[in-house]
């Protein structure tokens, strides 16, 4: 009877460490982003970017401040923030992205003359390009 349950509980801790709870929390976190944008509140969307003036040109981690959203529009730009800089947000322009490539984890946007790329989770992609083409064609 030991046996049994010293292997019950080997199996049952195996299984355990083989479940990954990561991609459940991402989800969840991307579906309450989604939510309060569409209620018309600011969100942070996790982000990969290149760019000539925000990164010098160089791949950076960092989020994305979108401003608040809903039926109202935009209330402002969007923002910039690198992963582990503790300054002030940086405002940035982004120039027309057109979709670059895909998978099951990101969407790669680039801008025609290539000097600006994005790179976001599939789910956030459509919040985001719509947020920046509202503010494009904004008077």
């Amino acid at each position: 009877m030991p046996e049994l349950l010293a292997a019950l509980f080997t199996l049952l801790a195996q299984s355990l460490a083989a479940l990954n709870p990561v991609p459940l929390v991402q989800g969840r976190r991307r579906r309450a982003r989604l939510a309060d944008h569409a209620q018309g509140r600011a969100v942070l969307v996790p982000c990969d970017l290149r760019d000539r003036e925000l990164t010098g040109g160089t791949w950076a981690e960092g989020l994305l401040e979108l401003p608040p959203g809903g039926s109202a529009g935009p209330g402002g730009p969007v923002r910039w923030r690198a992963k582990g800089r503790t300054g002030a947000a940086r405002a940035a322009e982004f120039p027309p992205l057109e979709a670059a490539s895909a998978d099951g984890t990101s969407v790669a946007f680039r801008s025609a003359d290539g000097a600006t790329e994005l790179r976001l989770h599939p789910d956030e992609a459509p919040m985001v390009l719509r947020v920046l083409r509202v503010l494009r064609e904004a008077p």
